[in-house]
Order: C-alpha cells, then sequence, then structure tokens
C-alpha cells in the first residue's frame, strides 16, 4: 500500500515545477493589456480610401465601467433630499465613445484623440469628442464589438469551458 502511494504523491521538485508554471501563467494573464498579441488593428476606411488606423487592447471590466459611469446623470433620490443622488439615463453615444477612447493603446491615443491640432481644427476640449465627430456610428459600433471580443466577452461559456 506503501508503494501505491509513492506513486500517486508526486515528488517535491515536479509540484514546484507546477506551482512554477501555474505562477507564470497567472502573471502572464494578468498582463493583457500590455500583450501585443492581443491588441488589434482599427483601420477607418471609407470605399477604397483608408483615413486613418490605430490600436486598440482589451479592457478589464473596471474600465468598462468607469466608461459608463462618465456617460450616466445622477438625479435626485426620488425618496428625498436625504438621500443619495441614483443613477439616471445613460448616454449610450457617449458611453461607446469612451470605450473606444479607453481602448485605444496610450501612443495612437496621443497620436489621434489628443492631438492638439486636431482637437482646435475640430474646435473640441476633449480627445472623446474627436472620436464622436471623427467616427460614423456603424464604425464605433463595429469597434466597440471588436473592443468585446478581444476583452472576452465574444467567447461563449461552453468555448471557454472545453479550452
Amino acid at each position: 500500500m506503501d508503494k501505491e502511494k509513492a506513486e500517486v504523491m508526486p515528488e517535491a521538485e515536479e509540484v514546484l515545477m507546477n506551482e512554477n508554471d501555474l505562477l507564470n501563467g497567472l502573471l502572464e494573464a494578468a498582463n493583457f493589456k500590455n500583450d501585443e498579441s492581443c491588441h488589434k488593428l482599427v483601420q477607418v476606411k471609407r470605399g477604397e480610401k483608408i483615413f486613418f488606423e490605430f490600436r486598440i487592447r482589451p479592457l478589464e471590466e473596471e474600465e468598462i465601467q468607469d466608461c459608463r459611469k462618465k456617460c450616466t446623470k445622477m438625479i435626485p433620490n426620488p425618496g428625498g433630499r436625504h438621500l443619495p443622488k441614483i443613477e439616471g439615463d445613460v448616454d449610450y453615444v457617449k458611453m461607446r465613445s469612451w470605450k473606444v477612447y479607453t481602448a485605444t493603446v496610450e501612443e495612437d491615443r496621443k497620436k489621434l484623440w489628443e492631438n492638439a491640432k486636431v482637437k482646435q481644427s475640430l474646435n473640441v476640449l476633449q480627445g472623446v469628442d474627436v472620436i464622436d465627430i471623427c467616427l460614423m456610428a456603424g464604425e464605433k459600433d463595429a469597434i466597440c464589438d471588436l473592443i468585446d471580443d478581444i476583452s472576452g466577452y465574444g467567447v461563449s461559456r461552453e468555448d471557454y469551458v472545453k479550452n
């Protein structure tokens, strides 16, 4: 019986090796925002002409929640002024723009959305407003779908469990 237990129990070195693999896997997975293999190139193309391109990255849940908060109007609580304000309408058009802005890789965000000459020419103060002006509704929608896909929302539960 002791012989059977010895065959089932892994050696200390084997356990440590598996633990290191696990740790390395977790740390590598946590770096998804900076992992260039997770980035996607977006080309804004109309007809045969490419107007500009930029890279997007996956978003964390907190980043998506922050985009939503920026676009949610807080209203007085119907229970009275002594109670905290509650969420009112969400400006989904602006939320999609914030999502594109947040997912844009920092380097590209500076070149495009935060470009001082572009903002001055379009007479806007924020980079997110450049997105509102330069992207058509369908383009923003397609980019948001791509952001959701690379952020893991496009994976079905069955496919995830299988893999």
